[in-house]
């Protein structure tokens, strides 16, 4: 998954991000089309049971909200993963997005993760969320980063709770105003310790670049 920013510091440097998920994950086009087609693929090759249904469903729902909020809020690229196995079946995604503070305005990273949430997506048994800030000193962004993890419920219109496993880590990239946000989410609650350390470890590979013009007269290197 690799993004260039478009702010960048000067006219001709180029700086962007890249992140690596694993092999098996599909790169999302997360238009109403896009998702629509994907479900209908899932279905098929993850059998279309009643209960099978049930939970790619329930997933869909989640991944659809949340294109439709953040599509309109910097949605830069998404990859995910349904994979069908003897006791079940493991659904994830990772999104990435970017998005510019207001002109004078200072977004501290570790701020950016507060209001991720509203108050109700932690207020039912089971659910929580915990907010603070971790250290990737190999992502070259400024450290600390913010992040915000847990369980949480996405309450639907008829009262219907939709629950999660989530990751937030936000990053301020040296250079540029914009900010990035890296989400990550999944519905296997009952794995949720496991799926915590996968998002970890995802997220562990965003690596902030930048290149810088070649002198006059100077050809590009691979």
């Amino acid at each position: 998954m690799a993004y260039q920013f478009e702010s960048n510091a000067s006219a001709d440097a180029m700086i962007g991000v890249d992140i690596r998920v694993p092999d098996q994950w599909m790169q999302y086009d997360l238009s109403d089309n896009g998702l629509a087609g994907l479900r209908t693929k899932i279905i098929q090759e993850a059998g279309d049971t009643p209960e099978g249904r049930a939970v790619i469903d329930d997933f869909f729902v989640d991944l659809a909200r949340v294109a439709r909020q953040i599509t309109e809020s910097g949605l830069v690229s998404a990859a995910g993963s349904i994979e069908k196995y003897d006791d079940g079946i493991f659904m994830a995604n990772v999104c990435v997005f970017s998005f510019l503070p207001p002109r004078g305005y200072e977004m501290d990273p570790l701020r950016m993760v507060d209001h991720i949430h509203p108050a109700n997506a932690v207020e039912r048994e089971g659910a929580w969320l915990e907010r603070g800030q971790v250290e990737l000193l190999d992502s070259g962004a400024r450290n600390p980063c913010g992040r915000a993890q847990g369980v949480t419920d996405h309450i639907l219109e008829d009262g219907t709770a939709v629950r999660s496993v989530v990751m937030h880590t936000a990053f301020d990239i040296p250079g540029i105003r914009e900010k990035a946000l890296v989400t990550c989410s999944s519905p296997n609650v009952a794995q949720q310790d496991e799926v915590l350390d996968l998002f970890d470890a995802i997220t562990g590979t965003a690596w902030f670049w930048k290149r810088e013009p070649n002198p006059a007269g100077v050809s590009p290197t691979a």
